[in-house]
Formats: structure tokens, sequence, C-alpha cells
């Protein structure tokens, strides 16, 4: 994984258009990682999994209350074990 500025990405164009791993663009003032570029054999990997997430994170309000409580300790699971 490497971290990249957005006038690095300007400079090296291959960053983003060629990827050979994962890329995250942070913001040059804020040091705030602000986007993340995937290779492309990488992202057909994960495509289902990342099309699931965003389903229920964009839709949330409108599962049941089991639901949205079973997804929201999943995700809970999810993020402590990737910080």
């Amino acid at each position: 994984m490497i971290s990249i500025t957005s006038s690095d990405v300007i400079k090296r164009p291959s960053f983003v258009t060629n990827p050979s791993d994962i890329t995250f663009i942070e913001d040059a003032k804020k040091h705030i990682i602000k986007s993340v570029v995937l290779p492309y054999s990488l992202y057909e990997k994960i495509k289902e999994q990342l099309e699931d997430e965003l389903y229920l994170s964009q839709n949330r309000e409108a599962l049941s209350t089991p639901s949205r409580e079973e997804f929201e300790m999943v995700e809970e699971a999810y993020l402590e074990d990737h910080e």
C-alpha cells in the first residue's frame, strides 16, 4: 500500500491510471485520506462484497430493527478487525 498526495497524481498519473498496489490519496494540507485506488484485479475479487456493504450502509434506515441491530454488530466487529 502506498500513500500519495494529489500533487503526486499530477506528477505521475500512472498512480491512478495503472495502479500496481492499493493507493491512498490524501489531502496535502490536512493529511487526511480522501480517495483509494485499487488495481482492477483486486477490485474484481472484492466487487460483490463492496456492493453489498454499500447497499446496506445506504439502506440502513430501511432495514427492520432486528436486521439493523445485526448489521450494526457485524459492522462494528468488522471495523475492530481492520483498525
